[in-house]
């Protein structure tokens, strides 16, 4: 496949940074969209590919440079954001990659990935054992997901998910792997392999629904396949989107809700009210959970303040906010709105 477009989730970190340059000298992948929230410290330069006047940059503005210093006709696009606040219409590609070290943080992706129809590959690193894991995904109505494997129970993987609160906060969020360069690099070199293969066209030896775990301690590789769980609490469904010409700074709350009934952003809630950390100002109005409000006094990023939360917005709650436009309630061009079984993807024009 040529002219390939990859997203590219923890774009920055232990496994990610070792990956990028693979990519960008694959002559198959056009377009990379890299996505990672952070900025380099320190300690990063120990455990990642990066040098030392990286420290302090965001992590994708740092690794976008690079890319572009390897390869410049390579299109990159740099989000500095967590890839569940990215607008999921902006993410539509041929194949996502995750290097993330949240649980919570691939489920959202497994989430994405199967409503945008697009195949996936998975990887992690355990430092404390030396052990390497990949797994790739393909959207199908017979095919596993990342949760089919998923166990319930006080000690199973839904009870390791990391707690989000509406004011931002997480708890258990970002849990450090251990991990040296060096399995970081193998993990990324693993993935790159298995990115040829898609690229390539070379589908039979894929890894679609298996995974691969590589002891590098006792340099043992071991291959499970895995099977659709019919008792999978994720539906699996794709999307169809429809194009809705919307310019989010122009269209109005009310001039949406009359058009659609309602709308909902998968991933998301509408909160009522929005709090200042710093100076402690408060905005009394509906936005999406999104981390983008800034306060209009102090300019810090604003947080909601964890009371009157709605997933979906309909006439009747949005009250004396009809007047607002989709932009000053968060939304951005690329969002997708839901309403019943429609899904619109929100475009700026034609």
């Amino acid at each position: 496949m040529n002219a390939l477009h990859i997203v590219v989730a923890g774009a920055g970190g232990n496994t990610g940074s070792h990956l990028l340059p693979h990519l960008a000298r694959m002559s198959e992948v056009a377009r990379l969209t890299v996505v990672d929230p952070d900025v380099y410290e320190a300690e990063n330069v120990r455990v990642q590919n990066i040098d030392a006047p990286d420290v302090g940059q965001a992590k994708v503005l740092a690794q976008a440079a690079r890319l572009r210093r390897i390869r410049p006709e390579l299109e990159v696009t740099a989000r500095r954001e967590r890839i569940e606040d990215v607008p999921r219409g902006l993410l539509r590609c041929h194949l996502f990659v995750s290097c993330l070290d949240s649980r919570m943080a691939r489920q959202h992706l497994n989430e994405i990935a199967w409503r945008l129809d697009t195949p996936w590959i998975d990887c992690g690193v355990l430092g404390s054992q030396s052990l390497v894991r990949v797994s790739a995904y393909t959207p199908s109505g017979d095919s596993p997901c990342l949760e089919c494997s998923w166990s319930a129970g006080r000690n199973g993987d839904y009870s390791l998910l990391e707690q989000e609160y509406l004011c931002g906060a997480v708890h258990g969020m970002g849990s450090p792997t251990l991990s040296s360069a060096a399995l970081g690099a193998l993990a990324a070199s693993l993935v790159a392999i298995e990115v040829a293969k898609f690229a390539r066209g070379d589908l039979a030896e894929w890894s679609a629904s298996r995974q691969l775990i590589f002891d590098a301690g006792h340099r043992v590789a071991q291959v499970t396949a895995e099977r659709r769980n019919p008792w999978c609490r994720f539906d699996h469904r794709a999307w169809s989107l429809e194009p809705w010409v919307a310019p989010p700074a122009t269209t109005t709350v009310k001039e949406t809700l009359r058009a659609l009934g309602s709308m909902q952003v998968a991933g998301h809630h509408f909160v009522s009210e929005m709090v200042c950390p710093g100076c402690g100002r408060r905005d009394k109005a509906p936005r999406l959970n999104r981390p983008l409000a800034r306060c209009a006094a102090c300019n810090r990023r604003m947080a909601s303040s964890g009371f009157g939360a709605l997933e979906r917005l309909e006439p009747r709650c949005a009250g004396e906010f009809m007047r607002l436009t989709l932009a000053q309630v968060g939304l951005r061009a690329g969002d997708i709105l839901t309403s019943g079984a429609r899904h619109r993807l929100l475009v700026e024009a034609q």
